[in-house]
């Protein structure tokens, strides 16, 4: 049978007691302590966890949003070099076209041109001829009886011209020279008939002096400071001349 003393039981209770009192003040309390550290630590790890996950989320937002806008820029700017590109091209286009329009247009003048000056060469080598043949013909044909029939024919001419006007604003006090230009020399009769009729129409003093020049094959010319009558044959051929060119 177990024998049981009290003193001993007592005496094992107090130990027991202050045993507990030495684990509560050296272990229990310094344990709380950690384990309050380890409480606070492991909530602020979790709470800069979250800070950290709220951070992280709303930089993944700003990416997503960046990243949409950016491809939302390169859409724009795609499209933006679509559009600058077609206009280039179009531009380009216009530019060639109007230049080949231009080109041609100036191809058609040119040979316009060309040909407006092959048709007037061609017509001026044939009045040329027309001319050169009307000479050599005439000149073959002439004789003393058809020089006089143009000699007559220029006094005729001369009369029926105001010559006054050939004089217009000369001075009355000056003596004005003329000079009667004939294909082949002349008699005095002629030159005193041309004398008389030129005396009926000028009032003012004049010289009248007389040349010739077999170029103008019959007939003759008055020639004044700044004026000419032209009544030879060689000028009836030139306007002949002129005519053709322009009928042709």
């Amino acid at each position: 049978m177990l024998n049981l003393n009290l003193s001993t039981i007592l005496l094992q209770m107090a130990n027991f007691f202050i045993l507990v009192i030495i684990l509560y003040r050296f272990l229990l309390n310094p344990l709380q302590n950690v384990m309050k550290k380890r409480d606070e630590q492991v909530t602020s790890a979790m709470d800069n966890a979250a800070v950290a996950q709220k951070e992280a989320e709303k930089v993944r937002l700003e990416y997503e949003q960046k990243s949409h806008n950016i491809d939302a820029e390169i859409s724009a700017r795609k499209n933006e070099a679509r559009i600058v590109i077609e206009q280039t091209r179009q531009q380009m286009l216009n530019e060639v076209k109007e230049q080949a329009e231009s080109f041609k247009r100036r191809t058609e003048d040119t040979l316009a041109s060309l040909r407006a000056e092959a048709i007037q060469q061609h017509k001026q080598d044939i009045a040329d001829l027309v001319a050169q043949f009307a000479r050599e013909m005439m000149t073959g044909l002439m004789n003393p009886q058809i020089q006089a029939l143009y000699q007559q024919e220029f006094l005729g001419k001369v009369e029926e011209i105001d010559l006054s006007k050939y004089l217009e604003g000369a001075s009355p006090n000056d003596e004005q020279y003329i000079k009667a230009i004939m294909a082949i020399e002349t008699d005095q009769k002629f030159q005193d008939s041309l004398l008389a009729n030129m005396k009926k129409q000028i009032s003012i003093p004049f010289n009248l002096t007389f040349e010739t020049d077999p170029k103008l094959i019959a007939g003759g010319m008055l020639r004044f400071e700044n004026e000419l009558i032209d009544g030879s044959l060689s000028g009836q051929i030139n306007e002949l001349k002129k005519q053709y060119q322009e009928d042709v």
